[in-house]
């Protein structure tokens, strides 16, 4: 079983830009989406988290009128942070490959804190072997 969890986005045409692909811009938010449909829908954490790091590569145009899948895996689980692994496919074709890294959060300081044991538990499927 593949450790990769999909969510589907389906562009919209205020996401092109001039050239008549998917901006730039939207990509994180994609992105973001991915993690929360992980994170939150699937797994049912509620733990806040915050991007500390952001690395996006782009192999392919992404366009409007296709739907997009995105794919969520789990390089690592440190102390405080979770690094994802996230690619976006459009046409049966990878189009761009990301790495964020989020930290979780005490709510009320905003201060980084340990990666609860539960979260732990629950990411465990989704870590790359």
């Amino acid at each position: 079983m593949s450790p990769f969890f999909e969510a589907s986005i389906k562009p919209r045409f205020s996401e092109t830009d001039m050239r008549g692909h998917i901006n730039n811009t939207v990509i994180p938010v994609w992105l973001a989406d991915g993690r929360a449909a992980l994170f939150r829908e699937e797994l049912g954490s509620r733990v806040p988290t915050m991007v500390v790091n952001l690395n996006v590569d782009f192999s392919r145009e992404l366009h409007w009128g296709t739907p997009v899948t995105v794919r969520t895996a789990v390089e690592r689980i440190g102390n405080s942070s979770i690094c994802f692994v996230q690619e976006l496919w459009q046409n049966d074709q990878p189009c761009v490959q990301a790495r964020t890294t989020v930290i979780t959060m005490d709510a009320e300081t905003r201060k980084p804190i340990r990666v609860p044991d539960a979260e732990r538990t629950l990411l465990r499927p989704h870590l790359l072997a």
